[in-house]
C-alpha cells in the first residue's frame, strides 16, 4: 500500500533513490525479540533488562522508553516502542537513548519491518538517525535490508506564535521540514563521518540506501492545516505488508502539525499508539476495539506546582490526564491501556500506583504502568 503524503521536494529528489537495494550485514536472530537470551550478532553495552512473561505470544509489545519530554529522568528514558509481530519488529518513535535500548532489546536496526514517527518533537526523533548511524554489534556500517520509515510530511509553514509574539526562525526558507527533509539535512550534516569511514574501509556504504523514506500527510478532504491541526476525521491507510496493516489519524498536540496516532492490525489483535495528544475523538475512532491502547499521560497538578503558567497551559492543550486516558479507553472499548510517554517520568514524583488509579477511575479494563524494556503479550497465548 502506498503511503498517503506529498512527494519529496525537488531539491531533495535524490532521496527518491533511498528505496534501492542495501548492502549486507549480519542481523540478530528473530528469536531474540521474545527471549531473554543474548541474540547472536549483538553485544549489548550492559546486561539485558528485558522483563515480562510473553511465552506463547506470537505478537509482543516492547516498551523501549516510557518518559515524556527530552529531559533525562531516573528510571525511564525517552519515548519509544517496538511491536514484534512474529519475527518482525516495528519501531514507533525514537526518543532519547532509544537506539541503545533497541540494542539492549536484542533488535538489529536492519531487521525492522518499519519505523513510524508520530511527530517531529525532539523527544520522539532525537535518536531516529542514531538507530541507523550507530548500529549495535557490528563495525561494518552496512545493512542487509532496506527499512521503510514513515513520518509527518512538511507542515508547509508554522502556526502563529503563542501570544502573537515575534520569534526567531531557524531556516526561514524551510521552517517546518518533514521526515524526508530531516534525513536529507542529517545526511548532509554528517557527511564527513559517512565519507571518511568509506575512505577508511575502501568500501561503499551509502547510508541513504538503508532507508525508504515516506512523508505522511492526511487526505486533503480532511481539511487539516497548521491552523486546523486535528479536525475530526476517519483514519487513513499508511502501510501494509504480510504482518501488519497500519492506519493513522491526526491528533491535537498544540501547534504541532502533523501529529499522528497509529494503529497496527495483526492476526493476534490490534495495538494503537496515541502519540502525543490532548483528549481526542480521533484517537477513540482509531483505537476502537483495540487489544492494547498505548497512550501518553501527564499529571497537570505536578506541573502546576513546579512550573510556570505557560507550561501548564501547554500541558492542558497538548496532553492527556490519567482520568481522560481512561475516558478515551472506555469510549473506544479497548481491552487494555498501557501508559507510556509518562510526564513526569520520574516515578519518585508520581508513582505507578497513582497513574494506575487515575486511569482506573474512568476505565474498567486492564491498566499497565511499566518502565523501560518491559514486554507485553498481544492477544491470546498460542
Amino acid at each position: 500500500m502506498e503511503p498517503v503524503g506529498r512527494h519529496p521536494l525537488s531539491r531533495r529528489r535524490a532521496l527518491a533513490l533511498l528505496g534501492s537495494a542495501a548492502t549486507a550485514v549480519a542481523a540478530t536472530s528473530c528469536a531474540s525479540h521474545t527471549s531473554d537470551a543474548q541474540p547472536s550478532g549483538v553485544t549489548p553495552p550492559d546486561a539485558y533488562e528485558l522483563s515480562g512473561d510473553v511465552d506463547g505470544y506470537a505478537t509482543t509489545l516492547i516498551l523501549l522508553g516510557t518518559a515524556a519530554g527530552p529531559i533525562a529522568v531516573p528510571g525511564r528514558s525517552g519515548t519509544s516502542s517496538v511491536l514484534v509481530v512474529g519475527d518482525r519488529p516495528y519501531l514507533v518513535d525514537a526518543g532519547p537513548w532509544s537506539s541503545r535500548k533497541l540494542i539492549q532489546a536484542g533488535i538489529a536496526a536492519d531487521s525492522l519491518g518499519g519505523v513510524f514517527v508520530t511527530h517531529m518533537h525532539s523527544d520522539h526523533i532525537a535518536d531516529l538517525f542514531n538507530v541507523f548511524w550507530l548500529p549495535g554489534g557490528t563495525p561494518s556500517y552496512t545493512f542487509r535490508n532496506v527499512v521503510p520509515v514513515y513520518g509527518p510530511g512538511s507542515a508547509g509553514r508554522l502556526s502563529a506564535p503563542r501570544g502573537g509574539q515575534s520569534i526567531p526562525i531557524q531556516s526561514p526558507a524551510s521552517p517546518a521540514p518533514g521526515l524526508t527533509d530531516l534525513f536529507a539535512g542529517v545526511l548532509d550534516a554528517f557527511a564527513y563521518d559517512i565519507n571518511i569511514r568509506n575512505v577508511e574501509k575502501g568500501a561503499h556504504s551509502d547510508y541513504g540506501q538503508r532507508l525508504s523514506l515516506h512523508d505522511v500527510l492526511p487526505p486533503e478532504s480532511a481539511g487539516a492545516s497548521a491552523d486546523n491541526t486535528a479536525p475530526e476525521m476517519e483514519p487513513f491507510p499508511v502501510f501494509e505488508d504480510d504482518r501488519v496493516r497500519v492506519t493513522a489519524t491526526l491528533v491535537p498536540h498544540g501547534p504541532v502539525y502533523p501529529s499522528l496516532a497509529y494503529r497496527f492490525d495483526t492476526e493476534d489483535g490490534a495495538v494503537t499508539f496515541s502519540g502525543d495528544t490532548a483528549k481526542s475523538p480521533n484517537v477513540v475512532r482509531l483505537a476502537r476495539g483495540s487489544d492494547i491502547l498505548v497512550h501518553e499521560v501527564i499529571d497537570v497538578d505536578f506541573y502546576a506546582q513546579t512550573s510556570g503558567s505557560a507550561l501548564v497551559e501547554h500541558m492542558i492543550q497538548a496532553h492527556t490526564t490519567a482520568q481522560d486516558v481512561g475516558r478515551v479507553a472506555t469510549d473506544a472499548d479497548v481491552r487494555q491501556v498501557v501508559l507510556s510517554h509518562i510526564g513526569p517520568g520520574d516515578p519518585r514524583q508520581v508513582t505507578d500506583d497513582q497513574w494506575e488509579r487515575g486511569v482506573k477511575s474512568t476505565f474498567a479494563g486492564t491498566v499497565t504502568v511499566r518502565h523501560d524494556l518491559v514486554r507485553i503479550g498481544v492477544g491470546q497465548r498460542r
